[in-house]
């Protein structure tokens, strides 16, 4: 794909940073969540639309590295 090393590395940690905001498995997640008392719906109806705010983030962030031509 003509990516550099850092621009790679940078699209994993935006995505696994981001799927563990929601992610059922993850196991510090549903403690805390559990923890406070918050339903796991209930934590995905407030958590999906700022992953996906963040996620369009990440987008402009990798198009933008991209387009400097990180190295």
């Amino acid at each position: 794909l003509g990516l550099s090393r850092q621009v790679t590395v940078l699209a994993y940690q935006f995505g696994v940073g981001l799927v563990d905001l929601v992610n059922p498995t993850n196991g510090a997640l549903l403690a805390m969540v559990a923890a406070v008392g918050v339903r796991l719906e209930e934590w995905w109806k407030f958590a999906v639309p700022i992953m996906l705010l963040l996620a369009a983030l990440a987008t402009a962030a990798l198009a933008a590295a991209v387009a400097i031509g990180l190295t």
